[in-house]
Order: structure tokens, then C-alpha cells, then sequence
């Protein structure tokens, strides 16, 4: 059949994983789907691309794969053969052939994550969510998400060693559910940077608990680094919902 691009769409707990990258000595998502492919496909070379690289410890409900794969194996029979090698915190959830054009991270127009808060201190589920363990004004975190929406250069709000070409995000929607004990956060945008969700979510913390203004959190915003001290949020909350492609792109031709 010859060597097939193919997409997979992956679900993973990431409270024991060092992340999504390979890495030579720490447990990593994407070097136990690797072995799992070993274990499948007898191919000299696999080269899994994932759509970002999700930190220690966070989570993702919908993470983009592709890989070329040189195998008649049908689909749903591949889709399964990868899962009875994997372990119970990750599971490719579909796999699907698609263009040779397709690139899981390239390809890629916007991703959308969540990030849940409570103001419990739960047993059951507590490596998904961070217990705040003081009171917040509810308004200002919504008015810090309203601030976030938007094009700004979101270099305050990004790893200090972190080495990209631009700083520059388009956040297409930022807000946040509440319950009675419940916040979760909601952002979609064109693309992020290293902890640049976490360090969003940590910073209205502080803003919602009285540490700091609405008016410094902008100028976060709008000036970087310099003028405020950001906090970053704790990893368990954090789950990456869904990367987003133009329809065209992981189409057959």
C-alpha cells in the first residue's frame, strides 16, 4: 500500500507524564506512543508530531498526532493494536489516513484549552483542578479575561528562556464559567507560548485576591515583562480541548 500520512487524535492524564516530548531520562506521552508504533509497525524509522507540546503534568482531552506509516493495517484495527500497548493514562481515541500536507502542528489555525479552578479542597479529581485556598472577586477575573481577548504581544506572559520568532497571539475567545464552587477558563487562540495559559490563570488569581490591579494586569499586556511579576498557575488544571485545522487540510485528495 505504500507509506500513509496518518492523524491521530490523542487523550491523555498527564499528573504522570514529564510532558508530551520525548526525553532521555523522564516518562513522556509521546516516547510511549512511539514504542507503542514499534511494537505494531516494523519500520526503521517513526517520526510522531504532535501539535504542541503540552508541559508536565497538564493534561489533553483532544492532542493531534500524525506519522507516516509504511502498513496495509486497516484504520480502527491500527487504532486498536496502538492502544493494547499503551498504558491506561493515554489512548489514541481515532486514527484516520489523511493529505501527505497534513502536518499536525504547521497545519494547525487555533487550539483551545481550559483551565479549572474550585474553591473546595476535593479528594476525588484533585489532579485536575487547582484548590484556591483563598477567596477571589469573581468580576475581576472575568474583566482580566475580557482584557486577554484579543492581538497583544504576550511576551510578559511567556517562559523568560523561551526561544521564539514572535510573542504575538490572537485570542479569539477568553472567558470564564463559574459555579458555585467551580471557575473554569476558556481560550482559544491562533497559538500559545510556553506556559503562556498558566501564567495568564495564575496572574488573574492574583488580581481577583486584591495583589494586584486591573490596570496593572493590562500593562502586563501591553508593556511585557517588566511590570509586573507574573504567577503561574499549577499544571493539573490545565486540559488541551481541541486543535483546529482548516477543513482542507487533513482531507484526502
Amino acid at each position: 500500500m505504500g507509506v500513509i500520512n496518518f492523524k491521530l487524535l490523542v487523550e491523555y492524564d498527564g499528573t504522570a507524564f514529564h510532558g508530551w516530548q520525548s526525553q532521555r531520562r523522564e516518562r513522556t506521552v509521546q516516547a510511549e506512543l512511539v514504542a507503542a508504533l514499534r511494537k505494531v509497525i516494523a519500520q526503521d524509522r517513526i517520526v510522531l508530531i504532535g501539535a504542541g507540546r503540552t508541559d508536565a503534568g497538564v493534561h489533553a482531552r483532544a492532542q493531534v498526532a500524525n506519522v507516516r506509516l509504511d502498513t496495509s493495517i486497516r484504520p480502527e484495527q491500527l487504532r486498536k493494536a496502538i492502544n493494547s500497548h499503551l498504558p491506561d493514562d493515554v489512548r489514541v481515541q481515532t486514527i484516520e489516513p489523511v493529505s501527505d500536507a497534513f502536518h499536525a502542528r504547521n497545519s494547525a489555525m487555533a487550539r483551545r484549552y481550559s483551565y479549572a479552578m474550585t474553591d473546595t479542597q476535593p479528594v476525588l479529581g484533585r489532579q485536575y483542578v487547582w484548590a484556591v485556598k483563598y477567596p477571589l472577586e469573581r468580576d475581576l477575573l472575568d474583566a482580566g479575561a475580557r482584557l486577554t481577548a484579543g492581538q497583544h504581544d504576550f511576551a510578559g506572559f511567556v517562559k523568560a528562556n523561551s526561544e521564539v520568532d514572535s510573542t504575538v497571539c490572537k485570542v479569539e475567545t477568553s472567558l470564564w464559567d463559574h459555579s458555585k464552587h467551580d471557575m473554569t477558563y476558556h481560550i482559544r487562540a491562533d497559538r500559545f507560548l510556553h506556559h503562556m495559559v498558566r501564567y495568564l490563570v495564575g496572574t488573574m488569581v492574583e488580581v481577583a485576591r486584591g495583589r494586584y490591579t486591573l490596570d496593572q494586569f493590562q500593562a502586563q499586556l501591553e508593556k511585557g515583562r517588566d511590570s509586573i511579576t507574573v504567577y503561574r498557575a499549577p499544571a493539573q488544571g490545565l486540559v488541551l480541548e481541541e486543535v483546529l485545522y482548516p477543513a482542507d487540510q487533513s482531507a484526502l485528495p
